[in-house]
């Protein structure tokens, strides 16, 4: 095993934040925080806003839309993942990676971040933190 991960963290790519009034969210990060909305994602109840180099997504746990990121608990968590820009890395290097350290992924697909479409692998921090590693190339 390699001492060394295949990729180099990049910096934050996106973290996500259940909502339950998704207006107001967006005008308080728009016009309080400076943000701009650079994507909508009514299929999953998500908006996408710009932070700089990094994206904050919204998810409105109020609707059904957006129930796939409502906590088991009403108040449970406010935070779903944080997502980790990791730069190009090779797919097969990076499972070989996660499988010598006993890291599972959870979930994996294409997935929109600050950098753009690319390939994602959700894992979990020893605390139980889901973490997404984002690809960018």
């Amino acid at each position: 095993m390699s001492s060394c991960p295949p990729f180099a963290v990049a910096g934050l790519d996106h973290v996500v934040l259940l909502v339950d009034d998704m207006a107001l969210a967006q005008r308080f990060y728009r016009d309080v925080v400076g943000c701009t909305v650079e994507n909508v994602l009514p299929q999953y109840g998500m908006a996408q806003l710009r932070a700089g180099v990094s994206l904050i997504d919204l998810v409105d746990i109020s609707t059904e839309k957006g129930s796939w990121a409502r906590p088991d608990v009403a108040g449970g968590r406010n935070v779903d993942h944080v997502a980790l820009d990791t730069g190009d890395w090779d797919e097969a290097a990076m499972r070989a990676w996660l499988a010598a350290n006993n890291v599972a992924i959870e979930e994996e697909g294409i997935r929109t971040g600050a950098k753009g479409d690319d390939l994602s692998f959700y894992i979990r921090d020893p605390a139980g933190n889901q973490i997404e590693l984002k690809r960018s190339r």
